[in-house]
């Protein structure tokens, strides 16, 4: 028996970036958006949106399921640790792969968001060129490289 987990690689993507900094969102939207491969990246800033798009509630009933999430662990009610919890107690959010983008270096953070099975965990970048550069590995990694479990 053959079990293909491969996405189309000519498709392209949904992001979900959990940012709670107003003045870091357009940086990662435009080097996301410069990607072949990003069909459009969906912003909330606080743990309560998130959980609601992730789970289609509210005013995001009708989101669609995000290829990838970026994460921010400073989010707020809840925070992005308790975000990250949810994401690992639930099986159908289980498998979408989760990039922690944060600020910080701290190695308690680096060690809990692995404990939380994040998939990666990534410095948040300071410049413009290293946002872009930031999405392009991703870009090239997760949509062109890896294989992901069917939507």
């Amino acid at each position: 028996m053959t079990l293909s987990t491969a996405r189309d690689r000519s498709r392209t993507h949904d992001l979900l970036l959990l940012e709670p900094e107003p003045e870091e969102v357009t940086p990662f939207v435009d080097a996301f958006e410069a990607t072949e491969t990003t069909e459009s990246v969906h912003v909330v800033d606080d743990g309560a949106s998130a959980l609601d798009f992730l789970h289609q509630r509210g005013e995001y009933a009708d989101a669609p399921r995000p290829d990838l999430i970026l994460l921010d662990l400073h989010l707020s009610d809840p925070d992005g640790v308790a975000v990250l919890t949810e994401l690992d107690d639930r099986p159908e959010l289980r498998q979408i792969p989760v990039l922690v983008v944060t600020a910080s270096a701290v190695a308690e953070d680096v060690v809990q968001a692995y404990e939380l099975h994040a998939n990666a965990y990534v410095q948040k970048p300071s410049d413009p060129a290293s946002f872009e550069a930031l999405a392009e590995a991703i870009d090239q990694f997760w949509f062109r490289v890896a294989h992901l479990p069917p939507a």
